[in-house]
């Protein structure tokens, strides 16, 4: 373990890196773009899901399936638009995207 000092100045210089450069500090932030493309394709799938559910539960009659589908759609939209919030953000600090938005 550090000592405290230099911790301190890590913390220092940090900060300062992220003042100065944030998209290069962000490249150094643990996310990687493996995790952003397993993001997408979990969105991807969730969304394939959704629609699946509503068509099987359109034709088979199934009000329950058509109901979870609608409700999974419909939360699906509400991730994408979260999505696209935080991305239109991060293009204007000139940083990195969240991995899925969190």
């Amino acid at each position: 373990m550090l000592p405290e000092r230099e911790r301190h100045a890590l913390r220092e210089i940090e900060a300062e890196l992220l003042a100065s450069d944030p998209a290069f500090a962000a490249a150094f932030n643990g996310r990687t773009r493996r995790g952003l493309r397993r993001w997408n394709l979990l969105l991807v799938l969730s969304d394939v899901t959704a629609v699946v559910m509503l068509v099987v539960g359109l034709f088979a009659r199934d009000a329950a399936l058509v109901l979870w589908g609608t409700v999974c759609a419909g939360a699906l939209v509400a991730w994408h638009i979260a999505r696209a919030e935080t991305t239109r953000e991060a293009a204007q600090d000139g940083t990195t995207p969240a991995a899925g938005s969190r």
